[in-house]
């Protein structure tokens, strides 16, 4: 008689949980990159993102298979969606400073550090949503605290460039400042996200 083993399922919270592990990656070889300009690290940076869609691809594929997921359907996907899209920002900051040809300045090391603070701080607010959600709640709202701060330090280095370059500099710099900005704003909506999931636990 041939016996037909059940298929292992995954943990969707241990897979948003790599993911999130996969944007803290990211995060921290762009500050890497912004403070050494090594370019190896630049490439390391882009093949995160490769990983980190891998993740989001398993993800998915689970979502579709699943019967009953531990979160809504919805609230999984949109979760799942804005971290890939906060990784995205990461390679496409890389991309910009590679096309533009400028170093990063002051700012933008301070900006990406901030960031990783936030990658981190995420990890930290997923994988406590299964089983501790104070702690999961109190993480989230805290990445939401620091998105304040992204802007704030953008605000500041654009200032300073008005001062001492000129406008194509400026173009150049406003841009990558802009993409770094939204990345902070996108990690805010998957906290709001995440904050939503947690009000219907």
């Amino acid at each position: 008689m041939q016996f037909f083993k059940k298929r292992k399922e995954e943990n969707f919270y241990d897979l948003l949980t790599r993911q999130a592990q996969m944007v803290e990656k990211g995060m921290r070889l762009l500050n890497e990159y912004c403070v050494t300009c090594n370019e190896s690290i630049a490439d390391a940076v882009i093949k995160a993102e490769d990983e980190g869609d891998m993740v989001r691809r398993i993800l998915i594929d689970e979502i579709n298979k699943a019967f009953i997921t531990p979160i809504d359907r919805e609230d999984l996907f949109k979760l799942s969606a804005k971290l890939d899209e906060v990784l995205d920002y990461a390679k496409t900051s890389v991309d910009e400073i590679r096309l533009f040809e400028i170093k990063p300045d002051r700012e933008m090391c301070e900006v990406t550090a901030t960031l990783l603070e936030m990658a981190e701080h995420m990890i930290l607010a997923i994988s406590n949503i299964e089983r501790h959600e104070a702690i999961a709640s109190d993480e989230a709202i805290y990445v939401k605290s620091l998105e304040n701060k992204v802007g704030d330090i953008c605000v500041k280095g654009l200032a300073n460039l008005f001062n001492t370059a000129d406008f194509r500099t400026i173009f150049k710099y406003r841009e990558i400042y802009r993409h770094l900005n939204q990345t902070a704003d996108i990690a805010d909506e998957a906290m709001d996200t995440l904050l939503k999931v947690l009000v219907k636990m």
